[in-house]
């Protein structure tokens, strides 16, 4: 990417962190994850979960730079696939949100050191970004702002290190704040209530994915 190139597309840079920075902070089914786990297993596991979700992104980011999403856009049968996959996912988180409210005793604390518990997690959060058939597309709006199709694929890299560098500050802060021991005891004393309210809240994130055109 020549000196000139760079001149050109800088100014992007600004509206594109922006852009993705309000999706990445906004409530959806990544911090409603991120929260729920921070809350009830611990700090550790939930900056793992945090990486697994923010790799995902990277997934999806690379595939958009490289004019790969525009492609399978074309295939209704992939999409389809994909937003079946995500749907029950977040289906199943929904389920197991319930179940656990349905407890009366609450479970034990998982060791949040546990490197088996943090492989876990990361898994979690890659697969559930995977399986987001929004993720994508909200990369595709997000580099397309102010570049059009004639971005230098250098430019194109940069903005995505720099989106996720971002997405992962976001994700690792919620990490941070919602594993507290304040945030712990608010937990421990509104358990079952949380969850179920985790578990309306992934069940409607799964029906809208479901429905969407």
């Amino acid at each position: 990417m020549t000196y000139d190139q760079l001149i050109t597309y800088l100014p992007a840079l600004l509206p594109i962190l922006a852009v993705f920075s309000v999706g990445v902070a906004s409530p959806g089914p990544a911090t409603l994850m991120i929260l729920g786990t921070a809350m009830s297993q611990g700090r550790s596991t939930a900056i793992a979960l945090s990486f697994g979700i923010v790799t995902g992104s990277l997934f999806w980011g690379g595939v958009a730079a490289f004019g790969l999403v525009a492609a399978m856009k074309a295939s209704a049968g992939f999409f389809m696939v994909l937003k079946l996959a995500g749907g029950v996912y977040l289906i199943y988180l929904a389920v197991r949100s319930w179940r656990s409210a349905l407890i009366t005793q609450a479970p034990a604390k998982i060791a949040a050191s546990s490197r088996k518990c943090a492989r876990r997690s990361y898994f979690r959060g890659l697969l559930l970004h995977l399986t987001n058939p929004k993720a994508p597309l909200v990369w595709i709006a997000t580099l397309s702002i102010g570049l059009g199709d004639t971005a230098p694929i250098p430019f194109l890299i940069l903005a995505i290190v720099l989106c996720e560098t971002m997405a992962l500050i976001i994700f690792v802060g919620y990490a941070f704040v919602f594993s507290t021991p304040t945030a712990s005891n608010i937990y421990s004393s509104a358990r079952r209530p949380f969850e179920a309210l985790i578990g309306v809240l992934f069940g409607a994130a799964a029906i809208k994915i479901l429905t969407a055109s």
